[in-house]
């Protein structure tokens, strides 16, 4: 096996994965600017993923990629397209349907396993998991809160994804259509009311797809007024083509409103998720809850573990997700000493007594 590629090493999400895998495989890692110190395991290479020939050079010395190099809706299809050249697997934690769509030409020449970090990615797994440990679903309901201030990167992500669209925003699955909801819901963590509403992800839609409940909801928590405003006319800036320096003004403006509103209190990150079913004629609740204190954290041991699973696995060519190879078992009995709280819980649903008419 040739060396693990790390593109954008040296980020929030790059520096983790490299620390979760630098003791089990040799690394190739590219930084941008500032080249880190050196371990023995460890070979660092200055890139920019915007030199093509550069690029395709740094992914024809590697068995796998990891793309965490910024922006993926901006840099995730070249890096694709590299790495397909030498039909080298890549790994990606944003990802998701757009960038689907715009690698489904190259879809034969390589593995492609899209949303593998935070949300998408980890939300997906635990989804799965809960509903593989049920014979039969017939509701699922997630949410994720953050009070994290987003980087750099991952706002511009968000902004330029949104263009293009991963899910449909106030619907969720019923009986097999998708259904309009604008009522919110309302959750107190860390102290903290959220306001969240639906969402129906392209993951939450491969879950549903598979496993056929009656209904299916994700919430997201909104980020308040003011943001989700400056949110709005980013995305319309860059829809009008009003070019880089706008779009990197309004992130700017983000940011400085993130810090104004949430800025004085610890990071933390929320999932919870659950799942109504039956298994073995009995019903059950089965709930998970994720917290850590940075996404990256999270995003990062997912990444790290799809690795591991594509060494083990070799999965056919094609465009998967994290939560089809990756093992959430092998995940789990390693989280405690990767300081994320995982809680499972599972709840036995009382049967409802039956009478025949007349035998009362």
């Amino acid at each position: 096996m040739k060396k693990v590629g790390i593109l954008g090493g040296t980020g929030e999400i790059g520096k983790r994965v490299v620390k979760l895998l630098e003791n089990q495989y040799e690394l190739l890692v590219s930084y941008h600017s500032v080249k880190p110190s050196v371990t023995a395991h460890n070979q660092y290479i200055q890139l920019d993923v915007d030199i093509s020939d550069d690029l395709e050079s740094f992914c024809s010395q590697c068995s796998i990629i990891v793309n965490c190099a910024g922006a993926s809706f901006v840099n995730g299809e070249k890096i694709a397209r590299a790495a397909a050249k030498y039909h080298i697997p890549v790994v990606d934690p944003s990802g998701e349907a757009f960038l689907e769509d715009r690698i489904a030409d190259i879809e034969n020449e390589s593995v492609y396993v899209l949303s593998s970090g935070f949300f998408p990615g980890m939300t997906g797994l635990l989804m799965k998991y809960l509903c593989e440990s049920l014979k039969s679903v017939d509701c699922i309901m997630g949410l994720s809160i953050t009070n994290e201030i987003p980087s750099r990167s991952a706002i511009k992500d968000f902004i330029l994804t949104n263009t293009a669209g991963f899910g449909t925003a106030l619907n969720y699955y019923e009986n097999g259509e998708l259904k309009r909801d604008e009522t919110p819901i309302y959750r107190i963590v860390e102290n903290k009311e959220y306001t969240l509403q639906n969402y129906y992800t392209i993951e939450l839609q491969r879950i549903t797809q598979k496993y056929k409940p009656e209904r299916a909801n994700w919430y997201y928590a909104s980020f308040g007024e003011e943001i989700t405003k400056l949110m709005q006319e980013a995305v319309i800036k860059y829809g009008l083509k009003q070019g880089d320096e706008a779009l990197q003004q309004s992130i700017d403006s983000i940011i400085k409103l993130f810090e104004m509103t949430g800025g004085s209190t610890a990071a933390y990150n929320y999932i919870h998720i659950e799942v109504t079913g039956s298994d073995n004629n009995q019903g059950h609740i089965r709930t998970a809850d994720v917290h850590s204190s940075y996404s990256s954290d999270i995003s990062s041991i997912i990444a790290a573990y799809t690795v591991k699973a594509l060494v083990e696995k070799q999965p056919d060519f094609g465009i998967h997700y994290a939560m089809d190879i990756v093992d959430l078992e092998t995940v789990i009995h390693d989280l405690p000493q990767l300081n994320i709280d995982l809680v499972l819980t599972d709840k036995i649903l009382e049967k409802e007594e039956t009478y025949e008419e007349g035998s009362i």
